[in-house]
């Protein structure tokens, strides 16, 4: 997530001698140069072959074509934004499409005195008569709106990192015989994952007896800061001792370990398997892991966010990773739903079995903020552990989400609302589970539908309306889109 997404801008220009050529070739620089200038500040690194000429002069022949399409590759560009702001052949335009094989984004004006929208349909055409690749065929048009280019290059960015990226799955999948966890690995690696990694429990159980054994010193501090932090522990001498917890942290600091080790493989994701591995067989549920993975410090300082779910949840793990590159900082919250009347109305709630991440206890990355409202609780389930607990605050705007799987065909659900305050009098009437992370969320839906189309028990969230990057991604990926807060 720390990585920017790398846009290419280039633009065209008339190869005839044509009148008003000096205005015109003004006319390219200014819109050129300000469509660069708002993408760059929505925190994009853009790739502009055309800023390393001496002097500005857009694409008006084959060879500039090559040249820009050279520049592009060579600097990584993720995607490309095509300024078309007057007239140009339009097959220059189709042919660096068709050599980059890029998300493509057709971008103009509305200003009468030009030739932008005549440009941008010719192109368009073109793109779809020819339709040399799915970008080609799938590009996008926007019309005036740089907000809307700022989503594109979110949703579009997100997709492509995480067709390069790999997620790690410790004890594989298909938890408790929860088939929606499982999927199809070739399938996804064909269009919307780099890599799904597998490897056994046993490497974390191996490592977190090493620090116990051999480093117990770093377990105490990651505890002390815990402490030093504001959170609060409730050991009840049963089910949370002393012993239990330590081996919860061991088992963090294992798989910050394992991750160090795997530093080329360009984890973005993992998902820990647990039950009954790790929360009955080994005895102590791995909650550590969810919780403290996907934010941004600990003892040691920051730390890289790695989105994370629990018992092996394919879908749910690409739905966070995916949420979480369009955010472009915060982790995504995961969780399994349930239902809360509050004020007559009824909610949606996340709430992980045990722990997510505590980002969520305070909406920040920030360690002075989080601790304080994390609770270390017994957990209700297992064999011993913690349960690491916290009320969700609220988030003017969020976003849920969810990748399912129909009959071999992928869909992608998604919702915008907004985070409400938890209450202790809303934890009290869960009964079950009132010692987990806890987020509250109106999507001002139609439950009854949503539970026609419900696609899993996990669902994941992230602040932010990001309805509008998900749709570009999901066009690009050929993934419908079903909206479950309508």
């Amino acid at each position: 997530m720390d990585e920017p997404v790398r846009v290419g801008v280039v633009s065209f220009t008339d190869p005839r001698s044509v009148d008003l050529a000096d205005e015109g070739e003004a006319y390219n620089r200014k819109c050129h140069q300000e469509l660069a200038a708002h993408l760059a500040t929505a925190g994009f690194e853009i790739v502009d072959p055309l800023a390393k000429r001496e002097t500005f002069f857009p694409i008006r022949s084959t060879a500039d074509v090559d040249y820009c399409v050279h520049e592009l590759r060579c600097a990584g560009a993720e995607c490309v934004v095509l300024g078309m702001w007057k007239w140009t052949d339009p097959m220059l335009a189709v042919d660096l499409v068709r050599s980059l094989d890029l998300p493509t984004l057709l971008y103009c004006e509305s200003d009468v005195n030009w030739t932008g929208l005549g440009l941008i349909s010719a192109v368009g055409a073109g793109l779809w008569q020819i339709a040399p690749s799915h970008s080609a065929l799938n590009h996008t048009r926007i019309r005036a709106d740089k907000d809307k280019a700022v989503a594109w290059v979110r949703g579009v960015g997100a997709l492509q990192k995480l067709r390069k990226s790999r997620l790690l799955l410790w004890g594989g999948s298909y938890c408790l015989r929860m088939e929606h966890l499982q999927d199809d690995v070739s399938k996804l690696k064909s269009f919307l994952v780099g890599d799904v990694l597998n490897e056994s429990e046993y490497l974390l159980i191996r490592r977190a007896e090493d620090i116990l054994k051999n480093s117990p010193r770093e377990v105490d501090e990651f505890i002390e800061w815990l402490k030093e932090g504001g959170a609060q522990f409730n050991y009840d001498g049963r089910m949370l001792t002393a012993e239990s917890f330590r081996t919860q942290v061991a088992l963090y600091l294992a798989a910050r370990r394992r991750l160090a080790e795997l530093e080329g493989e360009n984890i973005v994701g993992v998902s820990v398997h647990c039950q009954p591995a790790l929360s009955e067989e080994y005895g102590v549920t791995g909650c550590g892991i969810p919780a403290f993975l996907p934010f941004g410090f600990d003892h040691r300082g920051r730390q890289p966010i790695i989105n994370t779910t629990c018992e092996g949840d394919i879908k749910g793990l690409i739905t966070s990773v995916m949420l979480s590159l369009v955010h472009g900082e915060a982790p995504a919250q995961f969780g399994d739903i349930r239902e809360i009347d509050v004020d007559g109305k009824r909610m949606l709630v996340i709430s992980n079995c045990g722990a997510s991440s505590i980002y969520y206890a305070a909406n920040s990355n920030e360690p002075e903020k989080a601790l304080p409202k994390v609770r270390i609780c017994p957990q209700c389930q297992g064999a011993s552990g913690a349960a690491i607990g916290y009320f969700g605050e609220a988030i003017d705007k969020v976003t849920v989400a969810r990748l399912v799987r129909i009959a071999g065909e992928y869909l992608l659900h998604v919702g915008v609302g907004r985070a409400i305050d938890v209450t202790k009098q809303m934890s009290d009437a869960l009964v079950w589970g009132a010692v987990w992370p806890l987020t509250v969320v109106d999507l001002d839906w139609d439950i009854d539908r949503f539970v026609d189309v419900m696609g899993s028990n996990h669902y994941s969230m992230v602040p932010g309306d990001h309805l509008l990057a998900l749709s570009y991604l999901a066009r690009e990926a050929g993934i419908p889109i079903v909206r479950i807060d309508q």
